[in-house]
């Protein structure tokens, strides 16, 4: 998006007052309006990563539970290594979603 389309779209300075301020000025509003952008991108772009993290580890922990819970019921004696390797997975994942920004 272009400066001068933000300003328009409801900005009380408006392009108008923008054509009317120095070329330094211009610039230096363009340069500021960018970064303000590219701020707004950043963020947007991390919380859709953190979003899709969070997306496949719970499903990766819902099937990695289910996968316990079926072999507790055909081997028992492993329920407490199975969860223990499913626990320490979990939370692996957790920190790595603490850890996302």
């Amino acid at each position: 998006m272009a400066t001068t389309e933000i300003l328009s779209s409801g900005n009380s300075l408006g392009t108008q007052g923008l054509s009317r301020m120095s070329m330094g000025m211009q610039r230096q509003t363009n340069r500021e309006v960018e970064r303000v952008q590219s701020r707004a991108i950043v963020a947007k772009l991390t919380e859709d990563g953190r979003a899709f993290l969070t997306n496949t580890a719970l499903e990766h922990v819902g099937a990695l539970t289910a996968l316990e819970q079926h072999l507790i019921s055909i081997a028992p004696l492993g329920e407490a290594r199975y969860r223990e390797i499913v626990d320490s997975y979990t939370l692996g994942a957790s920190a790595a979603i603490r850890r996302w920004n």
